[in-house]
């Protein structure tokens, strides 16, 4: 369904009945009123409970942690911390808070909201999305969020004063300034004027509630209709902000939304019809924007299910994958064949393993675990989002296991929200996957994921070679962690807990009115640097 909020619903009946009025675009061209193609409903605007680009882009423009990331370079610049000191042995990390950091209600931000946001990001009832990618690298971090121990200040996290806050590392971690990208104080009094610390279900993130301290505050958000963001006068650098207001329309339907952005209710979208992209790139080709965003599109097996749980069967579903024409005839939108996992050149690594395309191997294995042909092989489903793209690549898989294997594997299809549920209770077969280098540039980030336990090891696959390996990375010996890493995913070629597919690109159509926009992982994110020109 078309969801599209009020604000802009209203505007585009108008257009409908008066065809000489100024389309949302033109007007927020004038009025400095960004409209953007959301996706889908944001699951949450917690900093915390957020897992998807769908909340990050929101969360990017109501918070700002210690530092944020240099859209050029990636590399770190000052957030909420104006300088920060790193010791001799890369194991603490000093950091100086600006003295005109505040809050969206005027109070201060303060060293103490970032240690409250630690404590809370590793609460072990919260069950943070991604505790694992910010602070699990710091002392204690890791025992105190799993329960072992209860004593916050076991954990390397410390308000030395108002302005200065101190964090110990467990180990040597060159990318730690970059896993700290989200990474937000949190203001204690709105949050437990609401509920307790570590409750899920919490009123503090709804309008005329949440405080935040980034460039934009919420205006309002009305489910399935539309969150809007306005500009934040308490924000330490407001001047730098252009944008007046952000409408985010949670828009599910690619054509849809495609069909929003041509008839001028949109500035940009959150994807673009696969069948739409060709003629983009010849008659609009200024509108057509693709980003490499490090990313890795993959389908999860639940390996705790027959037959997925015989690496036989997971072996041969992936190599009845042809990857070329996945993407060249399929996807389109410059993605490239996944032929392992880790995307190349994350952080300098290129991985050496690499999967295959062999019907002829796919159907010897096939046959080993007792489903020749196909036969006997239990009903199987494949679960993705509902949006189009998605659809369509899994149609495409599905024909390939039907023409490769003689396998039956039904789609089935899902909201976003509805379907990362199902993912969390283990609800699944086969399950569409897809993840960015959100934080930090480096192998770990989208190998280390997959150790036992891992909170992203949507396969719940464990392997305690891979484990050794991974745990082995922590060294600085540069030599000894590439050697690991390669290792590692070696063993998770081998073992399959999940099939790459193609290494994403993040493809989107924009107004030639939006200015300051680059393109760079995490560019939605910093909506401060955004604005409109007509």
């Amino acid at each position: 369904m078309n969801r599209i909020c009020g604000t802009s619903l209203a505007l585009l009946l108008v257009v409908a009945g008066c065809a000489r009025r100024e389309t949302p675009v033109a007007a927020g061209d004038r009025d400095q009123i960004m409209y953007r193609g959301n996706a889908s409903e944001p699951e949450s605007l917690d900093p915390y409970l957020v897992r998807g680009a769908v909340e990050w882009t929101i969360v990017g423009g109501l918070f700002e942690g210690l530092v944020t990331p240099d859209m050029a370079t990636l590399e770190p610049r000052p957030g909420v911390a104006e300088r920060w000191e790193v010791s001799a042995d890369g194991l603490q990390y000093t950091f100086h808070l600006r003295s005109d950091a505040r809050w969206s209600d005027g109070s201060p931000v303060t060293a103490r909201d970032f240690e409250y946001g630690a404590r809370r990001l590793l609460a072990p009832r919260l069950g943070a999305a991604h505790a694992e990618n910010n602070l699990f690298f710091v002392r204690g971090a890791r025992d105190y969020q799993a329960g072992r121990t209860k004593d916050f200040t076991t954990v390397g996290v410390r308000a030395r004063d108002e302005r200065t806050i101190e964090i110990a590392l467990a180990r040597p971690t060159p990318f730690f300034l970059s896993a700290l990208y989200l990474f937000f104080p949190v203001p204690q009094a709105v949050v437990e004027k609401f509920a307790a610390m570590d409750e899920r279900v919490n009123n503090w993130i709804r309008p005329g509630n949440l405080v935040g301290n980034g460039p934009f505050q919420l205006k309002s958000w009305r489910q399935n209709q539309g969150v809007v963001l306005e500009r934040n006068p308490r924000y330490w650098d407001a001047a730098r902000v252009r944008l007046r207001e952000i409408h985010f329309l949670p828009i599910e339907n690619a054509p849809s939304e495609e069909n929003a952005f041509r008839t001028g209710q949109l500035h940009l979208t959150s994807s673009v019809p696969l069948n739409k992209i060709a003629v983009y790139e010849q008659e609009r080709p200024d509108a057509l924007k693709v980003v490499d965003d490090r990313g890795i599109y993959f389908y999860a097996f639940n390996v705790a299910k027959p037959p997925f749980n015989d690496r036989r069967v997971r072996q041969a579903l992936s190599l009845a994958v042809d990857r070329e024409r996945l993407t060249r005839q399929v996807i389109k939108g410059g993605k490239q064949p996944a032929w392992n996992f880790t995307p190349p050149g994350t952080g300098g690594y290129s991985a050496r393993g690499r999967l295959a395309f062999d019907p002829e191997w796919a159907r010897a294995l096939l046959r080993e675990a007792g489903f020749e042909g196909g036969k006997n092989f239990p009903a199987a489903e494949l679960l993705v989002d509902s949006r189009e793209h998605h659809r369509v690549i899994a149609e495409a898989v599905q024909q390939m296991w039907r023409q490769h294997l003689g396998l039956t594997v039904a789609l089935r299809n899902e909201e976003t929200q509805v379907l990362n549920a199902s993912k969390r209770q283990m609800d699944f077969q086969i399950v569409r996957g897809s993840w960015n280098a959100t934080t930090y540039q480096d192998p770990f980030y989208f190998l280390g994921a997959w150790q036992t336990g891992g909170l992203y090891n949507e396969s719940k696959w464990s392997n305690l070679e891979f484990d050794r390996m991974i745990d082995a990375t922590w060294t600085v010996d540069a030599a000894g962690r590439e050697a690991a890493f390669q290792r590692a995913e070696e063993i998770f070629l081998e073992d399959v807990p999940a099939i790459p597919l193609f290494f994403s690109t993040q493809t989107m159509l924009m107004s030639p009115s939006v200015k300051g926009w680059q393109p760079r992982p995490f560019a939605d994110r910093r909506l401060k640097e955004m604005w409109l020109e007509r």
